[in-house]
């Protein structure tokens, strides 16, 4: 290989490293899907999050105060998109939660449901089975029990869950709440309310 063949490769191989590494550094992108279950508000507000959970997680519980009572101060400005984080290595009831979350939401009771688990966090966590307590809130909700139940025992509801967690790794997630706003990540409560006061200047 002559002198200035082997220049030209070397030139290639800098090029071809400073790409990569450019690529590396893009952003990742979530995607908004506007016809899941488990979304709120104007899909063209200003304001795009996508909340990943996990829904024994007592800082999550917090998160969801949060940016419930956001929610209610900038309707119109605000679109909401809860994905699934289970933390089943510290919670033992992360999966099973996330399991009747999922199963609500298709019967269009998400958000009713939601604010029947979040409030109760602290007394449902500490059982040792769960299940009887999210049963009466289905039922107090206005959920189709035998429809429920098909669900908690199929094996796509927990196939969801999973690849949403998968999909929150692959961006980077390692903890819960993390939130991405308009595509940025911002993780835990404090955080958030920090970002949001830069759309928000009257949050507190």
């Amino acid at each position: 290989m002559s002198k200035w063949q082997s220049t030209l490769v070397i030139i290639l191989i800098l090029v071809g490293s400073i790409v990569g590494a450019k690529v590396l550094l893009i952003p990742k992108k979530v995607v908004v899907n506007v016809q899941q279950g488990r979304t709120k508000g104007d899909p063209n507000a200003r304001v795009k999050i996508v909340e990943f959970v996990d829904f024994q997680c007592p800082a999550c519980a917090h998160g969801i105060t949060l940016l419930k009572s956001y929610f209610a101060e900038h309707p119109n400005d605000i679109y909401l998109q809860v994905r699934y984080f289970p933390l089943t290595n510290m919670h033992q009831h992360a999966m099973i939660s996330a399991l009747y979350s999922e199963c609500a939401s298709r019967q269009g009771k998400f958000w009713e449901l939601d604010d029947q688990m979040i409030p109760q966090q602290s007394q449902w966590a500490q059982l040792i089975n769960p299940e009887p307590v999210f049963q009466a809130m289905a039922q107090q909700v206005g959920m189709d029990v035998n429809q429920l139940n098909t669900c908690l025992a199929s094996d796509d509801a927990r196939k969801v869950i999973n690849d949403e967690k998968s999909l929150g790794q692959t961006l980077g997630i390692n903890e819960t709440p993390t939130y991405f706003i308009n595509n940025k990540m911002v993780v835990g409560t404090k955080s958030l309310t920090e970002e949001l006061k830069n759309y928000f200047p009257d949050i507190k």
